[in-house]
């Protein structure tokens, strides 16, 4: 227990039962419970339990001591409140004791170092606002009830904790973040221009990608990964009208970056219907093999519609035609399609047509700072 904790505890234990000060008011009148009995009416039973902290003090009774005693209902009501919000403090703190090892199953120093939690309580107090949640159990059922579709593969060794510590985070962010109500037709006519903003760059790029999704409904956010979270992305519907796209900050490269972005689009505009929240892991593991085939079809259709938005396949192939990937080419077929080069080098190695060491000059580093100001 730390000293937040023990000053909790102290204090809660000085808090008495209503009923102590109804014995204190016996005394001072000179009067035996058997009296108190008579003149509010009620049982002497009634009066005893109160006086020996058995029972509480009830609208009821706190009328009939107003009148008895000289003293407003709601001053014998406040006293009840107070006992019992310490009580339940008490015991809430006892639980919460008992649930420091679920706590630390969570990446706690990081999440501290990117500022998601809180200063100055406990662990376990602090992860559970952060959370949203009063206990593990209801954390377990927010969870579950997430229906969280996970695109796992066997590479992966990942921590359900630590998933869900990123997943929070990106709602907390997406929450600050206005948006219109979800428009599909709007969202689908702004391709063209997050597109064009692959030439833009990279460390110009977030501010006019929120806003322009923001204008169909679509809160996109960078959140950092956690260790053993595996992450790449997160496409989710917060609601009816608003979707969430939500990317993490592991990238170095423009690339890697725009292309799970659109797979997270795609998501959004293909599988709105079919999987409400999916999660994918990182781009680099994009072609193993997933451990279930129902993901597998989705994931393929988000790739799909990722990779022909950023170049079309008709361009594609006749670049492929040619033969030439040199810089040179590489910059003349992307300022043609209007994309950035990366985009080129990038499909180029995933198509082993280039090594992974060849045209990397061409891609923007990405220098992204995260910054938490919630």
């Amino acid at each position: 227990m730390d000293s937040d904790q023990q000053a909790s505890v102290l204090q809660a234990a000085a808090i008495p039962h209503p009923g102590e000060v109804v014995a204190d008011y016996l005394e001072f009148q000179g009067w035996a419970q058997r009296d108190l009995a008579r003149r509010t009416g009620l049982t002497p039973k009634t009066i005893s339990e109160i006086c020996n902290g058995k029972a509480p003090i009830t609208a009821t009774t706190a009328l009939a001591l107003e009148k008895v005693l000289q003293r407003p209902a709601h001053f014998w009501l406040n006293l009840q409140r107070e006992f019992d919000e310490a009580e339940a403090r008490n015991y809430a703190l006892a639980k919460s004791n008992q649930w420091v090892e679920w706590a630390r199953k969570f990446p706690l120093k990081e999440m501290q170092k990117l500022r998601f939690l809180d200063a100055g309580k406990s662990e376990v107090d602090t992860l559970l606002n952060f959370l949203g949640v009063s206990s593990p159990d209801s954390w377990n059922a927010v969870w579950c009830a997430s229906d969280v579709a996970y695109r796992q593969t066997r590479k992966f060794t990942t921590s359900v904790e630590s998933i869900s510590a990123w997943v929070r985070e990106t709602e907390i962010i997406a929450a600050e973040l206005h948006t219109t109500n979800f428009n599909e037709q709007v969202l689908r006519s702004s391709i063209t221009e997050l597109r064009h903003l692959t030439r833009t760059r990279a460390d110009e790029v977030m501010e006019p990608i929120q806003k322009i999704c923001a204008a169909a409904g679509v809160a996109v956010v960078w959140v950092p990964e956690l260790p053993h979270c595996g992450i790449s992305g997160c496409a989710r519907w917060l609601s009816d009208k608003k979707a969430l796209i939500g990317l993490t900050l592991r990238y170095k490269t423009d690339d890697q970056m725009w292309f799970t972005f659109f797979h997270e689009l795609g998501h959004v505009l293909l599988h709105r219907k079919k999987r409400s929240f999916v999660l994918d892991n990182a781009a680099g593991d994009m072609s193993d093999q997933v451990i279930d085939p129902e993901m597998q079809q989705y994931e393929n259709e988000a790739n799909q519609f990722a990779g022909d938005t950023l170049i079309p396949p008709i361009a594609l192939g006749e670049f492929l035609k040619k033969k030439n990937f040199s810089s040179e080419s590489i910059l003349d077929f992307a300022e043609a399609i209007g994309i950035g080069p990366g985009i080129v080098v990038g499909r180029l190695q995933h198509e082993r047509l280039l090594a992974r060491h060849q045209g990397n000059g061409l891609k923007q580093k990405l220098n992204w700072q995260f910054t938490n100001d919630a």
